[in-house]
């Protein structure tokens, strides 16, 4: 993704701006019209965009019997109404449950359940909310709205749905407006309290889409995650609302057919995603349902890429590309964009001689041990050094992993994923705590509870690593880490699985038990990643360069190339890119690369 990343949180986020003037669509949304021409909406407990205020006034409490009471507020139309709610709760020290929540220009009226919490708001005329003084009112003849959800006509209540809609959008944009958060539409209040009926209508998300166009013209990542959408003929518009989006989340909806993908397509739109670079498609029926088939991950890449050609991360792992965004394609017949670097390549990395010799010995001596004779490492973990380990559940698909029988093997991760502290899935922060595993003795309980393994380490082809020294913080000492990448075969299941190992490494104390088993080096952190196998010609020397980007390459400014790659699953042309315009700044192309 660029500069905007998915499923790292459920937050939303403020963004800024406000629209200007009004649009049709809204006369459409969120209301109904009575035999009197009243207009309204139903229940809401949302935000709304700052506007201005109007003083306190009095009002009669007779007409109205002890139930349900209508409330009418000056001085807050425009703030945000779940502000406003949570503000009126603590004032009154009890929930005011306030519900049919309307406006009438500057005036919003509310439904409380009671007189008794009506006449405790009374108290409260010319109390300051956002700077402004509210006025309250008992309404001795409740303000009809309407309550279905048929088209609405009146010019207040078309503004007042288009005006909760700008602040919702506001507490949806990031604060840059590059980026959407659109998920989970159907458990907002405030949107339920439109009263426009299933998300699957198109004229909420038109609706939603053409306001958010007009606030943002730079947004490039929305997440529609979670809206229950079995059909996408809702945001069939999306490529000519936002021309540059380039990252999409649809995770857990209710696609079923692939072909849903047509209409945000070229087979499918006047206007398609063409500059499409992300999609996420995980925890839909059609990718789960794609997955479960024999050489799934191949078949489920080959579907999305027909449509979207330009896709380099398909449920946030890479993928080879058919064409660079906004590239002419030819459909499936379009060839993969080169990934190969314009120089060879290496398929390990030392920041020099010493420290390449430590990380070959550490490696060998601990993977003997890890397979032979776990209880030996307790030796060479720290005494408080941390251990965590993280799954990757999603299908690889790699060109390799789409013909190997071990890729495609269907493989019981249970025994990791128990433990596992992936933090794209484990949201509680006590969770997160609870798997961090911290302490030798802890550690070595934990990593004698996994499955029995066998590390190829004949075969040195199978495995990659890059080492470096590190300033240890409040020391003078440095430390080594060091990043292994490689496989090992389950025993006695004989499933073999890929793994990333991060170490780092200490020199060991004179006099330490790791000192006294010849080990130059202790743990003080260990993190292991575990996927379904991925094979190893990622990392397998490249002899044969690509047609140069750039021929005037420095060795470190080729190093940096191929770490970038590495990490981020780019092509060359865009890795190269991506490091010119940062001036060959490795941790600020990073930075903006989530």
């Amino acid at each position: 993704m660029n500069n905007q990343s998915f499923g790292r949180g459920g937050g939303r986020g403020r963004g800024r701006g406000r629209g200007q003037g009004g649009n049709p669509v809204f006369s459409r949304l969120g209301a109904s019209t009575d035999q009197n021409g009243n207009t309204g909406s139903g229940q809401a407990g949302g935000f709304s965009q700052p506007g201005s205020g109007v003083p306190f006034g009095g009002a009669s409490m007779v007409g109205q019997s002890d139930g349900p009471v209508q409330v009418s507020i000056k001085g807050c139309r425009g703030k945000p109404e779940a502000s406003l709610f949570k503000f009126l709760n603590m004032k009154v020290e009890r929930p005011v449950n306030a519900t049919n929540v309307n406006y009438r220009g500057e005036i919003m009226y509310i439904t409380v359940p009671s007189m008794d919490i009506a006449q405790e708001l009374l108290k409260l005329s010319g109390i300051r909310f956002y700077g402004e003084k509210l006025s309250f009112q008992i309404k001795p003849h409740p303000v009809k709205f309407g309550t279905g959800t048929g088209s609405c006509s009146g010019s207040s209540d078309s503004a007042s749905i288009r005006d909760r809609l700008i602040a919702l959008l506001q507490t949806w944009a990031d604060p840059q407006g590059s980026a959407l958060d659109l998920s989970g539409l159907a458990h907002d209040p405030i949107i339920q309290s439109m009263g426009a009926g299933s998300l699957q209508d198109s004229k909420l998300f038109e609706a939603i889409l053409v306001l958010a166009a007009q606030l943002y013209t730079n947004v490039i990542t929305i997440n529609l995650a979670n809206n229950g959408l079995s059909s996408l003929r809702p945001v069939a518009n999306l490529g000519m609302h936002f021309p540059k989006l380039r990252n999409l989340s649809l995770m857990n909806n209710m696609i079923s057919d692939f072909r849903e993908l047509n209409c945000l397509s070229e087979s499918g739109s006047k206007v398609p995603l063409s500059n499409l670079s992300e999609l996420i498609l995980q925890g839909n029926p059609a990718s789960e349902a794609e997955l479960r088939q024999p050489n799934g991950g191949a078949s489920y890449v080959e579907k999305v890429q027909q449509r979207f050609p330009t896709v380099s991360r398909l449920d946030m792992n890479p993928v080879t590309p058919r064409a660079e965004p906004g590239q002419e394609t030819s459909g499936p017949s379009a060839q993969p964009v080169s990934r190969k670097l314009p120089f060879p390549t290496a398929q390990s990395f030392s920041e020099d001689a010493a420290v390449n010799e430590l990380a070959v010995a550490f490696l060998a001596g601990f993977f003997k041990l890890y397979d032979e004779n776990r209880s030996g490492l307790s030796d060479i973990y720290d005494s408080a050094a941390a251990f965590s380990l993280m799954v990757d559940t999603t299908h690889p698909t790699s060109e390799f992993a789409r013909t190997n029988p071990d890729s495609q093997k269907r493989v019981d991760l249970t025994t990791y994923i128990r433990i596992s502290r992936n933090l794209t899935r484990v949201k509680s922060q006590a969770r997160r705590i609870q798997a961090l595993v911290v302490g030798k003795a802890a550690v070595m309980q934990t990593i004698a509870q996994l499955p029995t393994t066998q590390h190829p380490v004949q075969d040195d082809k199978r495995f990659s690593f890059d080492a470096w020294r590190v300033d240890v913080a409040d020391s003078a000492q440095q430390a080594v880490v060091l990043a292994v990448h490689g496989e090992f075969t389950e025993q006695p299941s004989q499933n073999v699985l890929s793994f990333d190992r991060t170490f780092v490494l200490v020199p060991a104390p004179p006099g330490s038990p790791a000192a006294a088993i010849g080990s130059p080096c202790v743990v003080t952190n260990d993190q292991l990643t575990l996927r379904r196998y991925n094979g190893f010609h990622s990392w397998l020397p490249q002899t044969e360069p690509a047609p140069a980007h750039n021929l005037n390459l420095s060795p470190e400014q080729q190093e940096m190339a191929r770490v970038l790659q590495e990490q981020t699953g780019l092509n060359v042309e865009w890795t190269l890119k991506c490091l010119e315009n940062y001036g060959w700044n490795y941790q600020q192309a990073m930075a903006e690369f989530p």
